[in-house]
């Protein structure tokens, strides 16, 4: 197998389709409020950094979040309004933890810095399209107590 662009090393985490979409449909309430092709994104730290390399996708769909990989060009013209950065190892203790914590496991590579969420789209376009409780289940409470 060879190893795509911004992929550092070919593993599960970033070649695993299936599994990433046994999660979205198990957590399909916290995507169901997202409107048709609310998208975010995961690439690597070095992608990130050369603004060029592959990413993986969770997009909404003909009524469903589905996985799909695509360009990453940079931030400038990133297609998704949510975009994790990801350092080497961050994605993979997401993905080992799949089919019991894989969010929570999100939120702690967050928290540590190990993930860093960059939010593309203006807040108010968010909150319009439907990420809320994807947002709020990451335990980013970017709206405030006021809204």
């Amino acid at each position: 197998m060879t190893t795509q662009p911004g992929i550092a090393e070919a593993t599960s985490a970033w070649t695993d389709p299936a599994g990433w979409q046994s999660l979205l449909d198990r957590e399909r309430h916290l995507f169901e409020p997202m409107i048709e092709g609310a998208s975010v994104g995961f690439v690597t730290r070095e992608s990130a950094d050369r603004g060029s390399g592959e990413m993986l996708v969770w997009r909404r769909a003909d009524g469903a979040t589905r996985v799909e990989r695509q360009s990453f060009g940079g931030f400038a013209d990133c297609p998704v309004a949510l975009l994790f950065v990801a350092e080497p190892g961050s994605l993979e203790a997401v993905h080992e933890r799949l089919h019991d914590n894989a969010l929570g496991t999100l939120k702690l590579q967050l928290r540590s810095g190990a993930t860093l969420l960059y939010v593309i789209a203006p807040k108010r376009k968010l909150l319009d399209d439907g990420y809320e409780d994807f947002v709020e289940a990451l335990g980013l409470a970017f709206l405030g107590a006021c809204r």
